[in-house]
């Protein structure tokens, strides 16, 4: 008998151990706008997208590294954003979403207008569908810059435009 309770008790501490670990693995999730690049490198395409529910703070991060891990099975878009880890660090304060990007990420991108303007909005774009989040700034390695590419003034505030 003694065998037998010590065997029920054993079995029922698995299947509770069994149930607490596939709840913790259930993440709540919510669809968000992720904005990626056309194959044409021509404008932005929106796309449905599932992130972490959390704060805004965790949702823009896994939103930024849903952007760096793009879409490569599908033809129509095309990754702008180079696979680097750490390339994109965000921060939110006050409804503004603060970027930091790695200069590293230069080393890996085509320099044109339109290749910067795809970078900074497929970021601004995917950063303000996101509940919370207004505006978006950059720094590049944890500094204010003027330009990152060249062509565009990384200090000012960036919000939502429609995509052509």
């Amino acid at each position: 008998m003694r065998k037998f309770v010590f065997f029920m008790i054993l079995i029922t501490g698995v299947v509770l151990f069994a149930v607490a670990c596939t709840r913790s693995e259930d993440v709540p999730r919510t669809d968000t706008e992720l904005y990626f690049v056309d194959a044409r490198l021509n404008r932005l395409l929106p796309y449905t997208g599932s992130i972490i529910d959390a704060e805004p703070e965790d949702m823009t991060q896994d939103a930024l590294n849903k952007l760096i891990a793009g879409r490569d099975g599908s033809d129509s878009v095309r990754r702008i954003i180079p696979d680097i880890e750490d390339s994109l660090i965000v921060r939110v304060k006050d409804n503004v979403a603060y970027v930091d990007i790695s200069s590293d990420i230069k080393k890996e991108m085509h320099y044109s207008r339109d290749i910067e303007r795809l970078f900074i909005y497929q970021i601004v774009n995917t950063l303000t569908s996101i509940k919370g989040i207004r505006f978006v700034r950059f720094t590049i390695d944890g500094d204010i810059h003027k330009e990152f590419l060249g062509f565009y003034d990384m200090r000012d505030v960036y919000k939502f435009t429609y995509p052509e």
